[in-house]
């Protein structure tokens, strides 16, 4: 009985310990999306995100951001997919409008939620200030259009994981809970043969 309840226990702390490892972790980020590199149609776009520590020195983040606050998100023109080298001119943007919105991906059973719009025009880069309190996925849509009506749309897909090393501490206590279960089981366990009888 002692040995069943263990192995039940210590199934149920791995498959919760990976539960939590995995709503921890980002995915697996491929190619330029690591750099932060997403098309919008024709345009290549890039992606960062910036924040600044009590200490005077600001860190670019790409696909992870591992702090909850204040951060500034930008959002560029970076080029075109024929020509992803050569900086964007002015004759190529003067027309466009962007539109930058942010949105928090809750889980994967809700809708986004919206949480701020940006809109630009004729402009290559554009920014916005979030103060981020929730750890989670995120996602950057942008949106731009030009002259004619014709619209792009791309996203960028990032993380907020302030959280991730108290998923640790939540194993751990859930671990000690279930290793406390087992114990008290077997102190409680009947003995699986009745004793004989007395004569």
């Amino acid at each position: 009985m002692f040995s069943r309840t263990l192995i039940v226990a210590l199934i149920a702390f791995f498959a919760g310990a990976g539960l939590m490892a995995s709503a921890a972790a980002p995915d697996v980020c491929k190619g330029d999306a690591c750099k932060g590199v997403f098309a919008v149609g024709p345009y290549l776009t890039g992606f960062f995100a910036t924040q600044t520590y009590e200490e005077g020195t600001a860190q670019r983040y790409y696909r992870e951001i591992p702090s909850f606050g204040p951060t500034h998100l930008n959002i560029e023109i970076a080029g075109r997919e024929g020509d992803p080298t050569r900086p964007p001119q002015f004759e190529d943007i003067k027309d466009l409008d962007i539109e930058a919105r942010l949105y928090w991906a809750r889980n994967d059973l809700k809708t986004p939620e919206l949480l701020k719009t940006y809109r630009a025009h004729g402009v290559a880069s554009l920014s916005l200030d979030y103060d981020f309190s929730e750890d989670g996925k995120y996602v950057v849509a942008v949106s731009i259009r030009k002259p004619d009506g014709v619209a792009h749309e791309g996203e960028h897909i990032f993380f907020v994981i302030a959280a991730a090393e108290s998923g640790l501490l939540l194993a751990v206590v859930a671990s000690l809970f279930l290793v406390g279960f087992a114990v008290l089981v077997w102190r409680l366990r009947k003995p699986l043969t009745p004793p004989a009888r007395q004569r």
